[in-house]
Order: structure tokens, then C-alpha cells, then sequence
């Protein structure tokens, strides 16, 4: 079968695109990842790792015409083209793991992360992200690193700093002054897990959210991890914490330290991903001349329902063009074209009835992602959501994991109603009006008018409320409110007029948020 035998790798900061064999690749990621490593167990649990993520993750960038960038979005490259010491180790490291990668009980490749310093214990990449948390990432005790430099750090940044980067997005936009933060919930990792702000306004977003919008703001090594402790002094707020990047998976820090009392890398992939194993699918050696034997590619990408790669294809329909990974598996994603064409045709008979059109210029662009961490990283989105769309072009979580759950085909119609509505609207229905109606066309009423309301919301409120929902289940009692308002509306006046009042927002000064949250 055809398989991919490389890489394309683009080098930001030379803007060149590269094609090189995957293991000379994995030599140049060691070089950028891990070029203080000095210990070679180290450096070779490092290397699997980082194997793994490279063959789970192919076509990162494939609409921008490579695999993988040379940043830590996906994995910092360093072209190796010198012969020191350390590039000699890192070359040894990929020589002696050639073909090794960590895989599932299920004999599926695992999500593959790796991060500086825990801190003392990795992170549940569910408190943290908000995705699904398979054992191997829900956080193991790690006394390792307790002797490295991140173990302990020490921030104060100032109230006016800290109030202009909250400033910088909405999810933490306190208004014109900031009175206090806290961690309102902290997860069994230590991590705070929940912040509220409060100011002007009060928000409560995510911890990891909340390290993100400070970072973009004043700089990445301001707050190094979502494990940290924050108080006020004075003008300023004082932060204390552990650890250095997201937690999830290998702790390089205590990689280090383990490798240094004698543990080989195998060891200390046990300890990092617990319930993996280290498969080694060829013996093949390291060569930059030689291509990835057809066993070890035939074994790495094999997808849980047949199929070859998770490289990117696509596949299209009359109004329809799906982007997937080869894991999806084509008749996959051919039924969800067939729903979506359903989706469509009903849609625009409910249009009809209204008197309205949209316009279609070309066809919609459905992008299914390979896994749930691909998802949050191209959206923004919680791990929990299912979807989201934006103007003509809708994500979706892995159509398996929706399938799993039994909302494929609700959260099919879910988003192109959104999509819909924000072209009808030109983005400027409330998100209120556009969920509501949205659940209302993909028949997630019945379910989520059973769900008990504590407090009615009036509408501006429920409006606030659904731009920064803080948990799943805070999303779908304010998606059962929006839709009871929808439902009163098509009750007193019918679903055609509904219709009509999200088209009038076109024109209309009022300015609705149309930005897309994901589906059930």
C-alpha cells in the first residue's frame, strides 16, 4: 500500500519547507526539544515520544502544504547539520528506539505529550482541556523532578499589567479595574483547574485559559504552568507555583533525573503513561538514506476501523467538502456528507416557508479532526464541545468519539443550522436566538427540556452567560434556556418568523455575538 516515508517540515524562521526521512526528523525535534539532555535513556524516552505525536499527528498543516512546523505548536526542529556531541546523542537516541512508538491496551497509538517540568504531578489532561482523559493522561505523582530548577517559582506582575492582558479577551475582560483573582477550583493535580476574576464584572474561565491569555499578553515565562497559587499585594498580584508548560505526559525535568539514578527509557515511559507500552514494530537501523520499513508504517498508522493513514484527504459532496484524517475512514465520512445533504435540503424548505434564501457561493467546508486535542487547538474550544462552526466552514471533534457518544447526526444538523443562521444573519444573531433555533432544527429539544432550571435568566444575561461557558454542565442548562426561548417564540408566533428575526439582524444595529459555540 502507498505510504508517506516523510516528512514535510516547515522552518519558521527560514521560511523553507524540508522533505526529510522520519527519523532524521525526529533527529532534528530532539535538537530543538531536548538539546540540554545529557542523559541518553533520557533522550531516547524523549525520541519515542516524540515518534508517537509525529505518526499520530500527520498533515497538521496540510492545508498550508506541510506536515509539521518547526515551533512548539507542533514540535520544535532544529536542522541538524553539525557533528557536536549533542547532536551525535540525539542521532544515537532515534538510532537505538528506530520504529518504537507507545500504544493503548487497544493497540492504538497513543496522544503523545511531553512538557518541561510537572512539578510533582502530571496533569488530567480532562481538568485541564476539557477532553477525554484515556488512563495514561490522567496524572501521575512525580518526585523526580523535585531537585530541578522549575520545581519552585516565584512571579509578581503588576495589577495594571495583569488588568491590560485580561482586557486583551473577552473570556477574562473584567472591565476597567481589577479588584481580586482566585482559584475558585483546583483539580486533584494541584492545577487550578477554575479563576475567577473579578473587576468591574466577574469572569470564571479556565486556569489553562486564563496562563494563555496572560502569556499572549506579557510573555510565556510570566506564568509557567496552570499549578500556582495567586494573592494580592498591594498593586501588585503575587503568583506561586510549580511546574513549567501544560503537565500532560513525559516531565523532561524528571525524565532527567530518572535516567541519572539508572532507569532505562522504557522505565520511564511506564512511569509517565501508565497502561502504554513501547512497541517496537521493525529493527531497522537509523539511516537517512534508508525509507520506514512498510511493517513499521503498516503497524503505526493502522486506524481503529480500517484504512491506511491519518494523513488529511478529502472527499465531496454537491454543497459539500470534507477534510479528513484516513482514521475517520472514508465511508465515514460519506455519511456524513449524505446527513449534512439531508441537513441542507431541510434547512432550506424551512427557509422557504420563511421567504428567505442564502446565498451559496461555494460549497460548505466540513473539517473533521483526527483527535480531540487537534480540535481544541484549531477552535479554541472546550474539549466537551462537539463542533463549531464559523461562516461556511464547520470543525468537528473525531466523527468515532461522536459516534460513540450517539450525537453524530444531531451535532451534523446542530452546526450547519449554525452556519446557516450566520450567513442568514451576517454573524449578528444573538447567541441566545442562534442556539436555541440550532437545537430546535437538529432535534436536541426532548432532551434538554427535561433538564431542571435553577434560575431563569433574562435574556441580555443568558446572552453574557453563553460567551463564556465555564463546564458542560453549565452549557447545557444555558442551551435548554436558550432553547425554551426559542420555543416560546415558535409557539406565540410560529417557526417561519423566528426564521425572519434572526435575517433582520443583518441589517440591524443590534450587535449579537454570531461567533459559534460547539454543539451538545
Amino acid at each position: 500500500m502507498p505510504q508517506a516515508e516523510s516528512v514535510r517540515v516547515r522552518s519558521i524562521s527560514e521560511n523553507v519547507t524540508r522533505e526529510l526521512p522520519l527519523e532524521e526528523y525526529l533527529a532534528g525535534v530532539l535538537a530543538g526539544e531536548a538539546s540540554i539532555e545529557n542523559e541518553i535513556e533520557a533522550l531516547k524516552a524523549q525520541a519515542v515520544v516524540s515518534r508517537t505525536f509525529a505518526l499520530k499527528n500527520p498533515g497538521r498543516h496540510a492545508q498550508e502544504g506541510y506536515d509539521f512546523c518547526s515551533t512548539t505548536h507542533c514540535q520544535r526542529f532544529v536542522l541538524a547539520k553539525t557533528k557536536s556531541a549533542r547532536n551525535a546523542a540525539a542521532r544515537r537516541a532515534v538510532e537505538e528506539t528506530v520504529g518504537e512508538i507507545l500504544q493503548d491496551q487497544s493497540r492504538q497509538v497513543v496522544d503523545a505529550y511531553f512538557h518541561a517540568a510537572c512539578g510533582g504531578v502530571t496533569a488530567n489532561i480532562e481538568t485541564l482541556w476539557g477532553a477525554p482523559a484515556p488512563p495514561y493522561l490522567r496524572g501521575v505523582r512525580d518526585d523526580f523532578c523535585a531537585t530541578m530548577p522549575h520545581r519552585r517559582w516565584n512571579q509578581t506582575i503588576s495589577a495594571a499589567d495583569l488588568l491590560r492582558a485580561l482586557q486583551s479577551d473577552e473570556r477574562a475582560n473584567v472591565g476597567a479595574k481589577l479588584d481580586s483573582i482566585t482559584v475558585s477550583k483546583r483539580d486533584a493535580t494541584g492545577r487550578a483547574e477554575m479563576i475567577t476574576v473579578d473587576g468591574a464584572r466577574r469572569r470564571t474561565l479556565r486556569g489553562w485559559d486564563f496562563k494563555l491569555i496572560v502569556g499572549r499578553a506579557l510573555g510565556w515565562q510570566m506564568i509557567k504552568s496552570s499549578r500556582f497559587e495567586v494573592a494580592r499585594a498591594g498593586g501588585d498580584f503575587v503568583f506561586r507555583g510549580s511546574g513549567f508548560g501544560h503537565g500532560l505526559g513525559l516531565c523532561q525535568e524528571g525524565a532527567h533525573v530518572m535516567a541519572r539514578r539508572g532507569m532505562n527509557y522504557r522505565q520511564i515511559l511506564n512511569h509517565y503513561f501508565p497502561g502504554a507500552r513501547s512497541t517496537r514494530a521493525t529493527s531497522e537501523r537509523f539511516s537517512t538514506r534508508s525509507p520506514i520499513r512498510e511493517a513499521l508504517v503498516e503497524a503505526i498508522y493502522r486506524p481503529p476501523e480500517g484504512g491506511t493513514t491519518n494523513r488529511n484527504k478529502t472527499l465531496s459532496s454537491e454543497h459539500f467538502r470534507a477534510i479528513f484524517p484516513s482514521s475517520a475512514g472514508a465511508r465515514a465520512a460519506e455519511s456524513a456528507l449524505r446527513i449534512l445533504e439531508s441537513a441542507r435540503a431541510d434547512l432550506l424548505r424551512r427557509l422557504e416557508k420563511a421567504s428567505l434564501r442564502i446565498a451559496e457561493p461555494s460549497p460548505f467546508e466540513i473539517v473533521i479532526h483526527a483527535t480531540t486535542a487537534d480540535f481544541i487547538a484549531a477552535t479554541g474550544q472546550s474539549g466537551w464541545a462537539a463542533g463549531a462552526a464559523r461562516g461556511r466552514r464547520i470543525e468537528l471533534q473525531p466523527l468515532g468519539l461522536l459516534n460513540r457518544r450517539g450525537i453524530l447526526a444531531t451535532t451534523l444538523r446542530h452546526e450547519l443550522a449554525h452556519a446557516v443562521i450566520e450567513v442568514l444573519s451576517d454573524g449578528r444573531a444573538p447567541r441566545w436566538l442562534a442556539e436555541g433555533l440550532a437545537i430546535h432544527v437538529a432535534g436536541e429539544g426532548r432532551s434538554l427540556a427535561r433538564i431542571e432550571i435553577k434560575n431563569k435568566l433574562a435574556r441580555e444575561e443568558l446572552e453574557r452567560k453563553l460567551a463564556r461557558t465555564a463546564s458542560a454542565a453549565a452549557m447545557r442548562e444555558l442551551y435548554a434556556l436558550a432553547y425554551r426561548e426559542v420555543r416560546a417564540l415558535i409557539q406565540a408566533e410560529g417557526e417561519p418568523s423566528v426564521w425572519r428575526r434572526a435575517a433582520k439582524f443583518k441589517e440591524s444595529s443590534k450587535a449579537g455575538d454570531g461567533s459559534d459555540l460547539a454543539g451538545n
